[in-house]
């Protein structure tokens, strides 16, 4: 596939990022992910707004304006061949030193990302719980070192993912944002966590449905007396689930109102750019 690094346009093949930048030797640098869907970009310009946040939070700074930046993303999009694919955004310093604002370079990456299985969505899923605080947690950075090191575990517990509690209440997973419901009313962490972008389009949603939806802070007892709890994200769109370490879930099944939304949001994609 094409994307962009450098200046210009080549083969995912051919980018890399040098060995003796700070974003290779101290794991620094600003992130984001979209998806394209029939051949455009789902909610680009708040994926951008974020990516600048992100920037402007970790000290960053590349040589493109916002608009610059969505011309490159729109002309990558034009020079592949897919109609539905997604895109890694990465703002990496450029040389190995620290100064008050970082000189940093632009890399646009394509990528074809593998679906979920439909039973996934018909079924729910499995989330383990682990006490972590992420660092800066309005910046979507290139620190996954938590996921990394957990991996083996969600994978041997048959988890989907790791979701993170900190001071008593829940904040995030570690690629997405998380909704309870009880009483069919929707809450959400609302503070010390990345407010996701598939979560600003769930809010929409719900508020667009008649659907009360309230940011606020999650005891691990409200979690699990829940009666329905579903994750959103990129790639998992909304995915509910029906158990937290040994704990299930409500009854176990998923839920009339996280079914509601999956199917909302699933509409919404499916008429993208028609």
């Amino acid at each position: 596939m094409i994307g962009f690094s450098a200046g210009s346009f080549q083969s995912t093949d051919a980018i890399y990022i040098k060995p003796d930048s700070t974003g290779a030797n101290r794991g620094y640098g600003a992130f984001d992910f979209f998806g394209v869907i029939n051949g455009i970009a789902f909610y680009l310009d708040r994926h951008l707004d974020r990516f600048f946040n992100t920037m402007n939070i970790l000290r960053l700074s590349i040589a493109l304006t916002k608009n610059e930046v969505k011309a490159i993303i729109e002309e990558v999009i034009q020079r592949n061949q897919h109609k539905d694919f997604h895109i890694k955004l990465f703002a990496y310093p450029t040389d190995n030193y620290l100064q008050k604002t970082i000189p940093a370079d632009l890399f646009v990456i394509p990528l074809i990302v593998p679906v979920d299985p439909a039973f996934k969505y018909a079924e729910g899923v499995k989330l383990i719980m682990k006490e972590y605080q992420r660092f800066l947690p309005e910046a979507k950075s290139t620190n996954y070192l938590p996921l990394v090191y957990w991996q083996n575990g969600i994978n041997d517990s048959g988890a989907v993912d790791v979701l993170y509690y900190s001071d008593g209440f829940i904040r995030e997973s570690s690629r997405g944002n998380v909704f309870v419901v009880k009483a069919n009313q929707v809450f959400t962490p609302g503070e010390q966590m990345l407010k996701g972008i598939t979560r600003s389009v769930v809010m929409d949603i719900l508020w667009d449905n008649s659907i009360a939806v309230k940011e606020k802070n999650i005891s691990m007892e409200e979690l699990f007396e829940a009666d329905e709890v579903f994750l959103s994200s990129t790639t998992k769109k909304i995915l509910p689930i029906t158990k937290i370490d040994t704990q299930i879930i409500g009854n176990g099944k998923v839920g009339p109102n996280s079914k509601s939304v999956y199917d909302l949001f699933n509409q919404l994609q499916l008429n993208w750019g028609k």
